[in-house]
């Protein structure tokens, strides 16, 4: 991993998040890392990422035995076919947040001008921070896993910032939320909901990537499949925020013109902002109200959306 030290951020960064989010363009991209700040239904325990999870998998699965190097998704799927029943308890138990311990930090995150916000994660962080907080927007959490979803449900305006949890949500249970290799694969080889739109967004607005290292394999597959990958080269400018990150997946990450900030969730919030809270809610809210931006389902030649102000950003550095 390249850690780098604490650092302000470029003013060119600043200015492009300023300017982006005022003309409610920029999208936000979620990882596990985004919610390990919160704690879990007990409010004793923060919400558990990868690496934590796999272990109280593990002490699910074979109790006090020696761990071993088995993956997030074997253990996963090992506990659904073994132990059931355990298993929708722990999820229960360790993926729904406590709203008293939730840090404003998150009030902070929500309350910007997303166009859209999309994310790996199944637990139910932005509804209790929208129970929690008075946001400037009503919250909707949409799972991809559901019946009968389809992009045509998608809104882009002032009122609404839907957020896009394209493994499930908690409350699809155990079976249907994706974390194990067959699960990922039996959703390869049908079309999932709102990743047409996913590719969309990617390909026309810039996106700020956050609790991720953009190393989630399914995620690419997808991409690939749409025949996405080829277009990213040309797409507008992203960001990714994360403290580490390998020389290699930086080096990869620069050829798909995304950016790394070396800052994590919490300071990102308060330092950067925090700080762009009064220059660009308002005016992005307002120009999300001008897009009345109700999506239609994509073509075959791509999708548009009725939005007079596409992006103008072309470089960060």
């Amino acid at each position: 991993m390249r850690p780098r030290p604490a650092q302000r951020v470029p003013p060119a960064v600043r200015a492009f998040l300023r300017r982006e989010l005022a003309a409610g363009r920029m999208v936000l991209f979620t990882g596990a890392g985004f919610s390990s700040l919160a704690r879990d239904k007990s409010g004793k325990r923060h919400v558990p990422t990868g690496a934590p999870l796999a272990d109280e998998l593990w002490r699910l699965c074979f109790g006090g035995d020696k761990r071993d190097g088995s993956s997030l998704a074997d253990l996963y799927a090992h506990a659904l076919a073994s132990r059931p029943r355990p298993l929708a308890a722990l999820i229960e138990q360790r993926l729904r947040v406590d709203e008293r311990t939730l840090p404003s930090l998150y009030e902070t995150w929500l309350t910007m001008p997303w166009r859209r916000v999309y994310t790996l994660n199944v637990d139910d962080l932005a509804t209790v921070t929208a129970a929690r907080f008075r946001l400037p927007r009503r919250v909707r959490a949409l799972s991809a896993l559901r019946e009968g979803v389809e992009d045509t449900m998608l809104r882009v305006d002032r009122d609404q910032l839907d957020i896009i949890h394209l493994n499930g949500v908690v409350d699809d249970g155990p079976e249907r939320i994706t974390f194990s290799t067959m699960q990922y694969a039996g959703r390869l080889a049908q079309r999932c909901a709102f990743y047409s739109q996913l590719v969309c967004d990617f390909t026309e607005y810039p996106v700020l990537f956050v609790g991720t290292k953009l190393d989630e394999m399914p995620l690419w597959q997808h991409l690939e499949l749409s025949g996405a990958r080829e277009k990213l080269d040309g797409s507008p400018p992203g960001l990714l925020v994360t403290q580490q990150v390998t020389r290699a997946r930086q080096c990869v990450l620069e050829s798909l013109n995304i950016r790394w900030v070396a800052m994590d969730v919490r300071t990102f919030a308060d330092e950067v902002l925090a700080s762009l809270r009064d220059e660009v809610v308002e005016p992005g809210l307002r120009a999300l109200a001008r897009t009345r931006a109700v999506h239609r389902a994509p073509a075959a030649r791509g999708s548009r959306e009725i939005d007079e102000s596409r992006s103008s950003a072309t470089d960060l550095h």
